[in-house]
């Protein structure tokens, strides 16, 4: 057996194993942050809402148990800076909402502030840059390139139609998100389609650091999950 041969069926057993990840997160430098079986390193000031579904971190909601306001399970490894974040996701009820919090900030309740990599059952807000708790609220919508300036003027520039984006998209079905930031400029992907641009310079309200985290809402009943969930980051934060 060659050592080519080797390395190829070593690649697959770790993979099996769920010690890599598949594809382009194979490479040197990407740290698998969710186990796929526990909610270790993870926490929410409820945990009753969140779970391991399928390989999957799972918040529900029910009209039996419903949150008086948003819980977010926050990944305990410390902030991130410049990075990359991939992960797979459905979602399920029309009414449903979540996304992924980055270079955000841990509040009163366990609220998280900051940027969110957004993601709805409807389809409005999906792929997305939203100011969560924050005054500026949509920073770039699906299809949009955004860029704010250090005094906080927004120009906008459209790449692509937003109802486009959104057929490469099955809400129940598993999706793959990825996140790309560095220093002012962050991108959003799903299933390969840039979806959002910012180039965010705002004195006083641009981040460079935070934490991860994912919220599940109050409401009507939802359920959301995340697996394969991998990160990489890039130097010292800032």
């Amino acid at each position: 057996m060659t050592y080519k041969t080797l390395i190829f069926f070593a690649t697959l057993l770790l993979c099996a194993l769920g010690l890599a990840p598949a594809g382009a997160s194979a490479q040197p430098g990407w740290k698998k942050i969710f186990d796929g079986k526990t909610l270790s390193g993870w926490q929410a000031p409820d945990m009753s809402y969140f779970s391991v579904e399928n390989g999957a971190i799972t918040g529900t909601t029910t009209k039996e148990h419903n949150p008086p306001y948003n819980q977010f399970i926050v990944w305990q490894g410390g902030e991130v800076a410049d990075f990359e974040l991939k992960f797979k996701f459905r979602i399920f009820g029309a009414k449903s909402n979540s996304g992924m919090q980055f270079r955000s900030v841990v509040k009163d309740k366990g609220l998280v502030h900051g940027y969110q990599a957004d993601m709805d059952g409807a389809g409005k807000y999906l792929g997305g840059i939203w100011d969560e708790y924050g005054p500026r609220r949509s920073l770039a919508g699906r299809g949009e390139k955004a860029v704010i300036d250090e005094s906080g003027k927004r120009t906008v520039t459209r790449f692509a139609e937003s109802e486009s984006l959104l057929k490469n998209i099955k809400m129940e079905d598993w999706n793959d998100y990825h996140i790309t930031a560095i220093g002012s400029r962050i991108t959003l992907r799903i299933n390969g389609q840039v979806t959002a641009e910012l180039d965010d310079r705002e004195t006083g309200k641009a981040a460079r650091s935070g934490v991860l985290a994912m919220p599940i809402i109050p409401g009507e009943p939802m359920k959301v999950q995340y697996k394969d969930i991998y990160l990489k980051q890039m130097g010292e934060k800032r």
